[in-house]
């Protein structure tokens, strides 16, 4: 027989083979759904991670997002504490529920001493009545802005712009925003400005009246002059011609040269007395506006020369003339006088040319028409042009040339009057061009409502 320690050691024993057909049984049953739930596992804390990464990526932006709005948030409130206007919030009660720093630099109040307390509070009494007759709640569109008066810390007065909307949540009003400016600097330049005017107009009219009362003084003296000095001058030219009549045998040629000259000298007189009146009227006649056709105006005036210029042999070039507006009358002194000019000057040319036209919108001219009056004269040095309008001055002696220095004079005056300009070129021998502008609302703007007239 063998010993039973033998037979254990050669093979496993009964209950080894139990417990191992157990094992292998429960692999076999219950591995694959082990296996399984640990692949559902696995993939479920893949989703996990998955989700903790967006979590994080998103914890990330909402961080970045919060620091952006930060950021802006104080960007804004920088921007509402800086501008020089002051930002404000009303509640429905009109209590002032925000203000910006930016009140104590215009009042010298502090922001909370400000706000909880009614907006009207902060304003001059005068002006709280018509501020708080405007119910806040009915506010439903931007007002128009008011100036108003607010108070300073130590009970001065500024002057402020405000201007409000209101502050709307879910389609209902909620309150009121609005921005205040401060115009005090500018209120204050308008009262200067207002206080100029006044002392302005009160000066004008002290001066318009010394005007009239020099006006009165000219008018009495164009009567003096007219009455007074031509009275003397008729009486010195008719006891000349008496002296004359009675001498004429025995005076000697001296003599009566001398009676010639003194004869010459009170007419003269009289033709610069006449002048002189003409030239005082120009300044003082009210200006009779109707459209007048230059060119028809040049044609009589040529006419009338006729006698005067008979023989002579004279070349008239004439443009076809606008029509403008002005007071005839006086447009055609300033006409006589030019081509009376231009006729005297040319005297010593065997062949006389005179050109009278316009510049239509010429460069440097559009805003007016020009026209102007050429002529082959004997000119003038361009160094002396400054003295050609005024009175009594001449290039010329008397000698040579007749007249009293008034023509031109009345041309810049009649002009000057109708808003233009004159001027004039010219060259010594060389002849001479004599200009004047009429404003173009004063021409084509305005012709066509004085057509009947023509």
């Amino acid at each position: 027989m063998k010993k039973p320690s033998e037979s254990v050691e050669r093979g496993p024993s009964l209950r080894d083979k139990i417990i191992g057909l157990s094992e292998r049984s429960i692999r076999k049953s219950y591995y694959p759904q082990l296996q399984q739930q640990l692949e559902n596992a696995e993939k479920s804390r893949s989703r996990l991670e998955e989700k903790s990464t967006a979590l994080l990526n998103m914890l990330e932006d909402l961080e970045e997002a919060r620091s952006h709005l930060a950021d802006s948030q104080a960007r804004y409130r920088s921007l509402v504490e800086n501008i020089n206007d002051v930002i404000f919030s009303l509640d429905l009660k009109g209590t002032v529920t925000y203000i910006s720093p930016v009140i104590e630099n215009i009042s010298g109040l502090k922001p909370e001493q400000i706000i909880g307390r009614h907006f009207s509070e902060s304003f001059y009494p005068d002006d709280r009545s018509a501020l708080a007759e405007e119910p806040i709640h009915d506010l439903t569109e931007q007002q128009e802005p008011r100036e108003i008066r607010l108070l300073e810390k130590e009970g001065g007065v500024r002057h402020v712009r405000v201007s409000t909307r209101p502050q709307m949540e879910d389609g209902r009003v909620v309150g009121l925003t609005g921005v205040m400016s401060d115009i005090t600097e500018r209120k204050r330049a308008e009262e200067e400005v207002h206080r100029f005017n006044q002392e302005l107009e009160q000066r004008v009219a002290e001066r318009t009246g010394q005007l009239q009362a020099a006006n009165k003084e000219l008018e009495a003296f164009a009567y003096s002059v007219s009455h007074d000095l031509r009275a003397p001058l008729r009486h010195i030219d008719g006891f000349l011609g008496l002296l004359k009549e009675n001498t004429a045998v025995t005076l000697d040629e001296q003599s009566q040269h001398y009676m010639d000259t003194i004869s010459k000298a009170a007419k003269r007189m009289g033709v610069l007395i006449d002048d002189l009146l003409s030239f005082s009227r120009m300044g003082r006649q009210e200006i009779n506006n109707v459209a007048v056709d230059l060119g028809t105006l040049v044609q009589e005036i040529i006419r009338e020369f006729e006698p005067e210029t008979r023989g002579r042999a004279i070349n008239w070039r004439i443009a076809d003339l606008p029509v403008v507006v002005g007071d005839r009358a006086m447009l055609r002194v300033v006409l006589v006088n030019l081509l009376s000019n231009a006729l005297k000057f040319t005297q010593p040319r065997a062949q006389t040319e005179i050109e009278i036209g316009y510049l239509p919108d010429a460069p440097g001219h559009e805003t007016e028409t020009v026209i102007f009056v050429r002529d082959n004269g004997v000119g003038f040095d361009m160094q002396y042009t400054n003295k050609l309008f005024g009175v009594f001055e001449r290039l010329h002696g008397v000698e040579e040339f007749e007249g009293t220095g008034i023509g031109l004079a009345n041309v810049r005056r009649v002009i000057s009057r109708h808003g233009g300009r004159t001027w004039a070129e010219g060259k010594v021998d060389g002849g001479a061009s004599f200009y004047f502008s009429l404003p173009h609302a004063a021409t084509k703007n305005t012709a066509q409502e004085y057509s009947h007239v023509l």
